[in-house]
């Protein structure tokens, strides 16, 4: 749309000039043109409504303008920036833009200036927002009745009423499996809502973690369930896995599904190994199963919202997809990542991994 504009010539027709503001001001979003010394050459009415702008501001340097480092570092190209949240005060918290930069060309192909386009995608997020938050509600009330009707079928099972058959057990045995399907797909609506670290709205509850003793615990609720597939699992925990300070929710959340995950696609006679260790600057925990494998191709969708990679051995595997996503989501509140490293019919190895800084460390007591 600039191109071939001079940004600091002398011929600049004031002609031209209203024509590029005509056209700055039919969009939508603030959008700033900077010259080649990063000073402000033009912007539009989004732009002025956004960073208190007017003409006092023109010429101005970059910084001064966007009031932001990382805006300025990504303007200036030396910064990745997927997203913008204005942070100057209280007032635009909840606004968000992704932000786009194009370069303004000359005659001889030199770069004039730059154009900053932020895309507005606060309505979008707050409709997510909305979203993940109704589905936390709705969730929250199927809870009660799966209570309920497990809270029944149990006494049923257990022979309360009176004694009953075997195939009354058996239909009381699937009745129960049924519901406990049921309750994990509500817990794992309910936490790839509210554990997105980019639309959900849980609030971290961080507190001093021992990860390996939540490994070993969830290992050990684990272990009925593998053993009804003839599946071995065991853990080990180094001894240098120092404590953290983490939300102990969510890494129980994230390590079940991990688990889970395992044992869902590790077929009957496998075994499943989960280790916790100290790795430099992180604390890595990582299952490894001797299943199917993955190929390269779909280790790269298996984190994504509701990604189940199709397989004929897994059929009858029940599932949302949504384990994995909200083992990414917990790594990523805390500022960690997730891996796989898998073969076709060699196994695979999901990893978390929380690194050793910031928030994340035990602070030492203070001396005043």
């Amino acid at each position: 749309m600039l191109d071939n504009l001079t940004l600091n010539s002398d011929d600049d027709s004031q002609e031209l000039r209203r024509l590029t503001s005509a056209l700055l001001e039919v969009v939508p979003d603030p959008v700033l043109v900077w010259d080649q010394d990063y000073k402000l050459h033009l912007y539009n009415a989004s732009a002025a409504a956004l960073f208190a702008l007017s003409d006092e501001s023109l010429g101005k340097p970059l910084k001064a303008v966007v009031r932001s480092e990382a805006l300025t570092a990504f303007a200036r190209g030396s910064q990745m920036l997927s997203e913008w949240t204005p942070d100057w005060d209280g007032s635009n918290r909840l606004a968000a833009y992704v932000p786009h930069l194009q370069p303004v060309a000359g005659r001889a192909s030199e770069t004039l200036g730059w154009v900053l386009l932020l895309h507005d995608i606060t309505q979008l997020k707050g409709v997510n927002r909305s979203q993940n938050e109704f589905i936390h509600l709705v969730s929250h009330d199927l809870r009660s009745p799966l209570t309920v009707m497990r809270g029944f079928a149990s006494m049923l099972e257990a022979g309360a009423p009176g004694p009953v058959n075997a195939k009354q057990m058996e239909y009381i045995q699937k009745i129960l499996s049924g519901i406990a399907q049921m309750t994990a797909q509500v817990e794992n609506i309910q936490d790839a809502g509210r554990f997105d670290p980019d639309t959900g709205f849980y609030e971290m509850r961080r507190s001093p973690c021992d990860l390996g003793e939540i490994a070993v615990r969830i290992v050990q609720d684990h272990l009925i369930p593998a053993e009804k597939q003839e599946i071995e699992i065991s853990v080990s925990v180094a001894d240098d896995v120092p404590i953290i300070n983490v939300d102990s929710l969510m890494m129980e959340r994230a390590i079940s599904n991990l688990i889970d995950n395992a044992i869902k696609y590790t077929p009957n006679g496998g075994k499943i190994e989960v280790a916790v260790r100290a790795t430099g600057s992180q604390v890595q925990l990582a299952v490894h199963d001797n299943g199917f494998g993955v190929s390269p191709d779909n280790q790269k969708l298996l984190f994504q919202r509701h990604v189940r990679i199709p397989r004929a051995e897994h059929k009858k595997v029940k599932g949302s997809g949504l384990g994995l996503f909200i083992v990414r989501s917990v790594a990523r509140q805390h500022g960690g990542s997730t891996w796989v490293e898998s073969a076709e019919g060699q196994g695979s190895t999901f990893g978390l991994t929380i690194p050793l800084q910031g928030a994340n460390l035990i602070l030492p007591p203070s001396n005043d």
